[in-house]
């Protein structure tokens, strides 16, 4: 049998869900309650021995192709891998079909953060599950996007790289149409996934064990805070309490998870990422600066809106840390939220457009993500100053001319991508029965990976589980397959299902 770390990645997350099944266990046996430890203890097992069944029959396995296996099974990883997690699920809480538990997880596992549980009616381990579900949702899309999309030049960094989306980082050779990206003669995905989850792991838990002791120290309970920070640095969104709820911290809290926002706007803020821009401040980074210009202009805008129905401070501040924090797809709601009246469009739009725009490359964050908004913003102007004038050349060397050029054509093109998957969602949930504003709140929540944005759209006091609970099971079914594709982004999607990538695979020859 192979090594544990040489196995597909498939079976290398049912192992890690088994061991993970531990820690809430262990926290059910601390509290008194034997029922769910022994419901984890179990499920932990049965997991345990159905990896060890799947890694005996898969030795010595090779794919034909690396490239497209990785691909399949990450999109595997966050479709299928939530079905084993939900055991638990469905043994503690009462009435929970097959399908509801499935979407718990898929939700958990892609940073969704939609929930079918009352939080108030589930004992606190099952809220210690799905946030340690979410943060390590959040740490494989890390991984995966600076170990697989990153060479194949997906997941943002088609723009950044100046290649053909999904040919790999390296480009083309002229005059060779199947050339070998630099980065596929250099290491195999499964190694590079190997060594980038070292490097991110330390950082990534180490900022999460940070920002828990500050909000402890803060006054939050240590569960309550424990998932407070899996959330914010996975930007999951998976709170113990009903979104929007004030935590114990208060205001000292929200400003302690607002500085690690940061992390989910701009991939250099991130240790051991992918940093790309080498040598540069994060004053200079475009995702940092066209994220501190929309959210100033936001509470420009709640400012303006004070001149006419006055607004306290603390409303000013609710909507400045609520709008970062849908930028940056985590979907947490500050306790000073000025909550609109009923009927009101223009609150939850301008949450949800934030929450389409996303994070930084090489972030959790789903959504467009910055860079290509900002590839689209300086096409725009480009195209603009061509119109005055036509014989212009652009400065600022090569990369800003491929920023320009086919980096904003890309953006385009990917918008586009997402226009059509909200306009396909939206309309597969108008045609069974569900109107069509909590439609398209339910479809910009699910392929955002910002769950909670439904929730702010209906005003839902209890949490939201009523909002998602409320649809019928084709519903879930199209909401499990949007989160998906908002997780993995559709680029990549087609780049798995295409004829092209079938019959090449920049990885076999040197992996």
């Amino acid at each position: 049998m192979r090594a544990p770390l040489r196995q597909p990645l498939m079976v290398i997350l049912l192992g890690i869900g088994a061991l993970a099944m531990l820690l809430p266990a262990a926290h059910a046996v601390a509290g008194g309650q034997f029922r769910v430890a022994r419901a984890f203890g179990q499920s932990g097992l049965l997991l345990a021995g159905l990896t060890l069944v799947l890694a005996l029959a898969l030795t010595g396995f090779r794919p034909a192709n690396v490239a497209r296996s990785h691909l399949a099974q990450l999109a595997g990883g966050f479709l299928l891998v939530p079905l084993a997690l939900a055991l638990p699920l469905w043994r503690l809480v009462p009435d929970l079909s097959l399908i509801d538990g499935w979407f718990e997880m898929v939700s958990c596992l892609t940073g969704t953060g939609a929930t079918l549980i009352d939080p108030l009616a589930v004992p606190p381990t099952l809220h210690l599950w799905r946030g340690l579900v979410g943060w390590a949702g959040g740490l494989l899309a890390l991984v995966a996007a600076v170990s697989v999309l990153a060479p194949m030049t997906l997941g943002g960094f088609e723009i950044l790289s100046g290649s053909e989306a999904g040919r790999g980082a390296g480009g083309a050779i002229k005059g060779r149409a199947n050339a070998v990206p630099q980065i596929a003669r250099i290491s195999d995905p499964s190694e590079r996934m190997r060594r980038y989850a070292g490097q991110i792991l330390p950082a990534y838990a180490g900022l999460t064990l940070v920002l828990w002791l500050c909000l402890t120290l803060a006054g939050d309970e240590a569960l309550v805070a424990l998932i407070q920070a899996m959330a914010v640095l996975s930007v999951s969104g998976i709170v113990a309490q009903p979104v929007g709820a004030a935590l114990a911290s208060g205001w000292l809290g929200e400003v302690l998870s607002l500085g690690f926002f940061l992390f989910a706007l701009t991939a250099a803020a991130l240790p051991g990422a992918h940093r790309r821009l080498p040598g540069r401040g994060l004053w200079q980074d475009r995702e940092f600066r066209l994220a501190l210009m929309l959210t100033l202009g936001l509470v420009a805008l709640l400012a303006a809106r004070a001149m006419v129905v006055p607004a306290s401070l603390q409303a000013l501040w609710g909507g400045f840390f609520t709008a970062v924090s849908f930028l940056s797809g985590t979907g947490l709601v500050s306790a000073g939220w000025d909550a609109p009246p009923a009927g009101s469009l223009l609150p939850w739009l301008a949450l949800a457009a934030l929450a389409l725009i996303g994070g930084g490359v090489a972030t959790a964050s789903g959504g467009m993500r910055l860079v290509r908004c900002d590839a689209m913003l300086t096409h725009a102007r480009h195209e603009a100053e061509r119109l005055v004038h036509p014989h212009a050349v652009g400065s600022a060397g090569a990369g800003a001319r491929d920023l320009r050029r086919q980096g904003g054509q890309v953006a385009w093109i990917f918008a586009l991508l997402l226009i059509l998957s909200l306009a396909v969602t939206l309309l597969g949930l108008t045609l069974i029965g569900v109107e069509l504003e909590p439609a398209l709140a339910l479809s910009v929540a699910a392929l955002s990976n910002v769950g909670p944005l439904a929730t702010v759209a209906a005003q839902d006091p209890a949490g939201g589980a009523m909002v998602w609970a409320a649809l019928p099971v084709g519903g879930k079914v199209l909401m499990m397959a949007a989160m998906l594709v908002g997780r993995l982004e559709s680029l990549t999607l087609i780049a798995l299902l295409a004829p092209a990538v079938w019959r090449r695979d920049p990885f076999h020859r040197y992996s």
